[in-house]
This record gives C-alpha cells, sequence and structure tokens, in this order.
C-alpha cells in the first residue's frame, strides 16, 4: 500500500515537472507572432528584408540555443524562461513546482525544458504567421546589403540550407541573389516572380533551426529531469520501505534536548510560523531573521543557505520532519527548535512529537535540539 502510494505521488510529481508552463509558452508565441508579423509586414512597397528574417529566424534562436547550453552546463541556467519568470504578473517564481525544484537542485534544469517549450511555440507562431501572409498577400523578399555581393553570401547562405539539401526549391542560388538584389535608388527587377522564390528556404530554416533542434532538446531536457526525479522517488519509497518492513522491537537513542544558546546566532523561519509567534519567542528577538523552506524564495533560500555562522531553525512542532528540511541542515550548524503554539499563544511541545524531533536530530552532524528551560525533557531511549 506504502509503494503504491509513493509510486503515485512520484508519477504525479514527475508528469507535473516535465509538462509545460503556459504561461511561459504564450509568451514566447506572443514574441513569435509580433516579430514575424512585424518584419514579414515588409516596408511601404511590402518588400521584406531577407536580412532581417535571418536575424529573428536563424540568429536569435542559435544564440540563445548556445547561450542556455553553456549556461546550463556552467550551472547558472540562464535562458529565456527564466527571464520570463522574472515577470512578477506572472508568479512563476512562487509556484509550488518550483519551490519543490529548487530544494532538489533542479531548477535551472525546468528553466532549461521551459526554454524549449518556449521557442517551440516561438518558431510555431513564426511558421503560422509566415504560412498565413503567403496565402492572404504577396510577400516579395529582398536583400540590401553596401558591402557584401551576391557571391560573398551565396557560401553562408548554402552552409545554412545544407540540412535540407534534399528540399531542391528551398535551397539558395547565386542566380536568386543577384535577381533579389535591392537598392533604395531602384525598384526595377528583371524577374518579379523570382522576389517570391525564398520563402521555401526561410520555412526550412526556421523548421530546422528552431522547431527540430528545439523539440530534440526538449525530449533530452524531460529525459534528464525524469530521470533525476525517478533517481530521488526510487530513493525515498526504498528509503520508505525499509521504515515499514515488519521487523523485531529496535531501541532509538534520542538527541539531548538543550536549553543554552551560543550569544550569535541567526533566526531561520523554515516553517513559516507567523509573526505573532516568532514575536513570543524570547530568544528569537534581537536576532536577524532569515527566511527558508517551501514558501520562500529562490533569493531567500540561497540566503539562509549560504549564512555560515551558527543558525537557529523554527519547525512546527507537530509536523514531522522531511527530506526538504535535512537536506538544508546538511549545508550548516545550529539548533533545531519546534515551536507549538494554539490559537495564537505558544505552547509546551507535546513528548510524542518532541521525540520525533530527538530522533531525527540525532541523526543530523552539527545539529542540536533546543527547548526553553521550563520545557525540559529528558534524554532517554525509548522502545517503539
Amino acid at each position: 500500500m506504502i509503494d503504491t502510494d509513493i509510486t503515485s505521488a512520484a508519477n504525479d510529481n514527475a508528469s507535473r515537472t516535465v509538462s509545460m508552463s503556459p504561461a511561459i509558452a504564450v509568451i514566447g508565441m506572443l514574441l513569435g507572432f509580433f516579430l514575424s508579423f512585424v518584419l514579414l509586414n515588409g516596408d511601404a512597397q511590402g518588400r521584406v528584408n531577407l536580412f532581417y528574417l535571418l536575424l529573428i529566424f536563424l540568429l536569435f534562436p542559435v544564440v540563445g540555443l548556445i547561450t542556455s547550453v553553456v549556461s546550463l552546463i556552467s550551472g547558472k541556467g540562464l535562458n529565456l524562461a527564466r527571464v520570463v519568470s522574472k515577470l512578477s504578473f506572472l508568479g512563476i517564481s512562487q509556484s509550488t513546482v518550483l519551490r519543490q525544484l529548487r530544494q532538489r537542485h533542479l531548477d535551472k534544469h525546468w528553466f532549461f525544458l521551459q526554454s524549449q517549450f518556449a521557442m517551440l511555440a516561438y518558431s510555431l507562431a513564426g511558421i503560422l504567421t509566415l504560412l498565413i501572409l503567403l496565402l492572404a498577400t504577396d510577400i516579395n523578399f529582398v536583400w540590401r546589403s553596401t558591402l557584401l555581393t551576391a557571391s560573398d553570401i551565396y557560401p553562408i547562405l548554402k552552409f545554412v540550407a545544407s540540412p535540407w539539401w534534399f528540399w531542391e526549391s528551398a535551397q539558395p542560388t547565386i542566380e536568386l541573389l543577384e535577381h533579389t538584389q535591392d537598392s533604395r535608388l531602384t525598384q526595377l527587377y528583371e524577374t518579379p516572380s523570382n522576389l517570391a522564390q525564398w520563402w521555401p528556404f526561410i520555412l526550412a530554416t526556421q523548421i530546422f533551426y528552431t522547431f527540430i533542434l528545439r523539440g530534440l532538446l526538449l525530449v533530452i531536457s524531460r529525459s534528464i529531469i525524469k530521470r533525476k526525479m525517478d533517481s530521488d522517488f526510487e530513493q525515498q519509497l526504498h528509503q520508505r520501505i525499509n521504515q515499514n518492513k515488519r521487523r523485531q522491537p529496535e531501541r532509538f537513542v534520542l538527541a539531548e534536548v538543550n536549553h543554552q544558546l551560543p550569544s550569535s546566532y541567526a533566526v531561520v523561519n523554515w516553517s513559516a510560523l507567523p509573526d505573532a509567534i516568532v514575536s513570543q519567542l524570547e530568544v528569537a528577538t534581537g536576532h536577524q531573521k532569515l527566511m527558508a523552506g517551501p514558501l520562500a524564495s529562490e533569493a531567500e533560500q540561497n540566503q539562509a543557505e549560504q549564512y555560515s555562522q551558527s543558525k537557529l531553525v523554527l519547525v512546527k512542532a507537530w509536523e514531522p520532519p522531511l527530506g526538504e528540511l535535512q537536506d538544508f541542515l546538511q549545508h550548516g550548524q545550529g539548533f533545531l527548535y519546534p515551536v507549538n503554539y494554539h490559537k495564537q499563544h505558544v505552547r509546551d511541545a507535546d513528548k510524542k512529537h518532541l521525540d520525533e524531533w530527538r530522533r531525527f536530530c540525532r541523526e543530523l552532524k552539527n545539529w542540536q535540539l533546543f527547548q526553553p528551560a521550563h520545557n525540559a525533557v529528558n534524554n532517554s531511549e525509548i522502545d517503539t
């Protein structure tokens, strides 16, 4: 029963983690529609500059792809999705899924995955805009340059088109370049029909350099996240099964309860205790306050993790200790303070709850359990 419940929860969490964020995808699609529509409408004479299209359909996607991959490898995880998440009105940075991913240090992988969704939406918008305008109006593709000639540009475009060598009409030719070079001083063309022949090349560029490449990266990034999530859940499942196996009664050694604190420490409100409760704790008065835990922002979490001196971590006494808290405590030192309260008044922690925290604290290096002196509990061994 236990393994079934955990497996179901694991599958549900993994499914939500690798699914698309609608807000990020919509931003990508709107950006694609806007840029495509503006540039494909061309100038007053309806002429569309080929170089401008290559900028938004080739250079921008490729540079963005390289930047996000290098950033992911270096550990920073900078990409379009992370930039979009900074828009506060979308509420992405405070989402439950993202908070859970931060605890597992998978947030940069999630942003990388969402960046692929965003660029796929961007590419789809560009392709749809191009096809609609091709059907609804005539698009005249030209190129302009003072320094470059058709023979200079042709090798570059030929290299760009090499992935779809089999699509003959989407291949650039030196003749097509010569016939579609535009000058602001004249609007005369030998064969005006040539001006429309660039659309297969533009369409193929979008399909390959954004849609296909980003699609491959999406599949790869989904696989990486699912593998890491599965590994994490399998470990939790294994631990839970081992904890619930039928076995002979064991004896647990409980951690001692300390009633003294050092003169200097920071107070970490892990369980987001109300300010009215924290203000009643004498040990929290006059000390630096930090936020961490599931409800903390990424910046608050990083600040709490990087604080190197002693910490007093406030938790709710009646809530069982979780793996996320244990991960946080591995990178610091100090005291755990299980706080019990009812109707906005602090009360003594129940012995059964305190014993659970003493078992938990016993396994932690550099951490001790704290209770005020009037809440003293004898350190002893208990049978389970």
